[in-house]
């Protein structure tokens, strides 16, 4: 039977801090604690506001008790109704005065904060130099910052931290962000954060462009690369609210979303709801994190360069602009290059010169020559221009010898479906053209999480580790050491692995699992006559 998920969430309201616990998660309301999902230490706040279990984490989002219950145990919207009905048969239905009396308490937090915040900006120095600023890479930016201590979500502030003023969408003072010189960031408690903001004037493009970023940081990179007006929306969370009263306020602007590149992908996510309630673009950076991030890899110029690249619209086709007599007068290297163009310039042939491949989703993909041939003929028709197989064949001829020969990808790279994991330096970066990948594993990239193991982690692989060592450690740490000296690539070892045992042993799992962890490029099979001979081994090793 299907479960009514909105009966359940209806019958839980107001009981979430017993229900999370009965399953397992355990919760503490308005204090910063670990995240019963990601396992970050110190992002996690339940605030459970009106009784329904809302919740809130740095690196997560929000979402209230049904959305917590979903993301911990990985299940549907259906299934943790379920498991959250398991625990409420016997709850009776919330007191609509208590769920009144928490929107009064809400409330009442919020004017609290708002003093608050009024309070300790009359506090604070303008100044330079901000310890936090100057790790950001902006160590002359003017800023308001703390005269003495103050206590807030569980951190002592100090002097010279760094105050950030939000405002809600009348232009009055509602909260405050603190950052300390080590990146901890906080809000007052119980303060308004949706919906709030704090924007940094500019003059260029002023009334026709308008940026809204995730943090302070990546909003002062924004607004001193461009010089334009940004709003800070404190978190991914906050960009859908702000996102549609910023349209209201500016219907004619242009609203750019300089979006977090996250691994998880939830910060790319937001950005895009948001911009599609705005009728926005969303600005990636070129690197996993910020664009704040880019700015202190790349350079002020370098950064500049990337954040106009990525809110120039998509190049046209030449071939939704040009007349059929342009294209007829054309020289056949010419027409070969116009169709480079109409191909965003993502194709690439072969060291033979031979087969064509185009870049798409981060690999380099062949393309069938008779099927590229019709896809050609088909521009000719397009336009409605003459032509023979000779003459494709001979714009496609001469296209190979136009466009950059494919290059082999490197051996130290691993494609996932969010980014390239290079097992050199362990780094994880963006797809990308010159990367040359061919194949990708079709599963994301994950950073570690604390306390992460192979038996909780990954049940499945650690019962096959534990069936093929036969329960014994040692073992079990040679196949983890030989699988290591696959992704990591060391053949400076000067070490082969002979894999020996009766059928159903788990020798082919293992074959698998390497390939997966080499990529397929990077793996293939050969008989032993093969590996005796010098000549035909280094067809194996180039």
């Amino acid at each position: 039977m299907k479960m009514n998920v909105t009966a359940t969430v209806s019958h839980a309201l107001g009981h979430w801090p017993r229900i999370l616990p009965s399953l397992g998660i355990q919760v503490l309301k308005n204090r910063h604690q670990p995240c019963p999902v990601c396992g970050g230490s110190d992002r996690f706040r339940f605030d459970d506001r009106e009784g329904r279990g809302t919740w809130y984490c740095n690196q997560c989002g929000a979402g209230d008790g049904l959305k917590l219950v979903e993301k911990v145990f990985g299940v549907s919207p259906s299934d943790a109704a379920a498991k959250v009905a398991a625990v409420t048969g016997c709850l009776p239905p919330a007191d609509p005065a208590v769920t009144a009396a928490a929107g009064a308490e809400t409330e009442a937090a919020r004017k609290n904060a708002a003093a608050l915040a009024q309070t300790l900006m009359a506090k604070t120095r303008p100044g330079t130099g901000n310890a936090y600023l100057t790790r950001k890479g902006f160590p002359g930016r003017e800023c308001r910052m703390l005269t003495g201590t103050h206590r807030a979500g569980g951190v002592s502030w100090r002097a010279g931290d760094l105050v950030v003023p939000l405002y809600d969408d009348s232009g009055e003072l509602v909260n405050l962000q603190l950052i300390s010189a080590d990146g901890r960031k906080r809000t007052l408690k119980g303060g308004q954060v949706r919906g709030t903001c704090h924007i940094l004037e500019g003059q260029n493009q002023a009334g026709k462009r308008l940026w809204i970023a995730e943090g302070y940081a990546t909003a002062l990179t924004v607004h001193h690369l461009t010089g334009e007006t940004v709003m800070v929306a404190l978190s991914s969370v906050n960009l859908l609210s702000l996102a549609s009263l910023a349209r209201q306020k500016h219907p004619a602007c242009q609203i750019v979303l300089a979006a977090d590149r996250d691994l998880s992908g939830d910060g790319q996510k937001k950005a895009a709801a948001a911009a599609d309630a705005c009728e926005g673009v969303v600005a990636l950076p070129p690197v996993f994190g910020d664009w704040n991030d880019a700015f202190t890899q790349y350079g002020g110029e370098a950064t500049r360069k990337a954040i106009y690249d990525a809110i120039r619209p998509p190049a046209e086709s030449p071939f939704d602009t040009m007349s059929e007599a342009e294209f007829s007068a054309m020289s056949t290297s010419e027409k070969a290059m116009r169709i480079y163009e109409h191909y965003g310039e993502a194709l690439a042939v072969d060291a033979n010169g031979q087969l064509l491949s185009r870049y798409e989703n981060g690999v380099w993909k062949v393309l069938p020559p008779q099927d590229f041939a019709r896809d050609v003929a088909g521009l000719f028709q397009r336009l409605r221009a003459p032509f023979s197989s000779g003459k494709v064949a001979s714009v496609v001829d001469t296209l190979k010898l136009i466009i950059p020969q494919q290059e082999a990808p490197s051996r130290r790279l691993i494609g996932f479906r969010n980014g390239v994991l290079d097992t050199q330096n362990g780094t994880f970066h963006p797809h990308s053209p010159s990367h040359w990948m061919r194949t990708l594993c079709d599963v994301d990239f994950t950073p570690p999480v604390d306390g992460e193991t192979l038996e909780t982690h990954a049940p499945a692989f650690w019962r096959w580790l534990d069936r093929a060592a036969g329960g014994r450690a040692e073992k079990r740490d040679v196949i983890l050491a030989a699988l290591f000296m696959v992704l990591a690539n060391r053949y400076d070892w000067q070490l082969f692995l002979e894999v020996t045992g009766p059928g159903g042993s788990g020798k082919s799992i293992m074959a698998e699992i390497a390939t997966l962890l080499a990529g397929e490029d990077n793996a293939t099979s050969a008989t032993i006559e093969t590996l005796e001979s010098p000549r035909e081994r280094a067809a194996l090793t180039g």
